[in-house]
């Protein structure tokens, strides 16, 4: 399938780079999702276009993918990159539509992309402020996130890095506040078997105190990912030259595991 690659377009304005995102068309009128997707970097990194081969990928199975710069440290403080990741999930249910049109939502993120994608699913002033229903989102795809405060924000308070936090800029503080219960979104974790000390820990504590406040644990998917250091399985291309990250993302945004290509994501990973 033919893909249209559309870069740098502004999602807020009078924010240079930070306000970017580039846009992944596949071909034709109509595609089964639109994936909202944030890099990764430590909230001091990264840049839209890491992961191209991927969103690539995805773009010729039939999704729409939205990938987004936002503010970082030492430029920006909390919360304005969680407040840009939000403009640009309003920004993107109104302008997607303009170039295809699209059956559901998905919103994820690698690492500190996954950190944006927590803190918006899990405190939801920050879509609802943007105009944005949580209602209008499908799922979630938390690559490696850090449900505690992240620790660039701890390091913005003068904090040890290594301190565990949970408060109001930890995704996990939000679980008991009253919400409504919406038993068809979906929600996927990954984490590699040699993250980041505790990561690994602190998703599972995070998948564990979501089952006990209204949700349900078929909704949610965990894959260990062995062999690899913190995300580094997003960039394993297979003989094919392939990533099979393309394909275990597809698999959850359509609901499906293939047999072939469960095959190959446990052999490659």
């Amino acid at each position: 399938m033919k893909v249209c690659v559309m870069e740098n377009l502004a999602y807020q304005e009078e924010a240079g780079t930070a306000g970017m995102l580039d846009l992944y068309l596949p071909e034709g009128e109509v595609c089964g999702a639109l994936l909202i997707f944030y890099h990764g970097g430590g909230l001091e990194g990264g840049d839209k276009a890491d992961n191209r081969g991927v969103y690539q990928e995805l773009a010729e199975a039939g999704v729409a993918v939205v990938s987004a710069n936002y503010h970082m440290y030492p430029e920006a403080k909390y919360p304005a990159f969680v407040e840009d990741a939000a403009r640009c999930v309003a920004w993107s249910l109104e302008h997607v539509k303009e170039y295809i049109s699209f059956e559901r939502v998905f919103i994820g993120g690698i690492s500190a992309g996954s950190y944006l994608s927590m803190m918006l699913h899990f405190q939801p002033r920050f879509l609802a402020e943007c105009g944005v229903e949580e209602s209008a989102i499908a799922g979630y795809i938390f690559d490696a996130g850090q449900p505690t405060v992240h620790y660039n924000i701890l390091r913005e308070r003068g904090m040890d890095t290594r301190t565990v936090r949970v408060d109001e800029a930890a995704p996990i503080y939000y679980l008991d506040q009253e919400r409504p219960e919406n038993k068809d979104q979906r929600y996927l974790f990954l984490i590699s078997d040699n993250d980041i000390v505790g990561r690994k820990e602190q998703n599972e504590l995070l998948m564990r105190t979501m089952e006990a406040y209204h949700y349900d644990k078929s909704q949610m998917e965990y894959r260990i990912l062995c062999g690899y250091g913190h995300t580094e399985y997003t960039g394993v291309t297979d003989e094919a030259g392939k990533y099979p990250y393309a394909a275990l993302l597809l698999n959850f945004i359509f609901g499906r595991m293939d047999d072939a290509e469960e095959e190959l994501v446990s052999k490659t990973w």
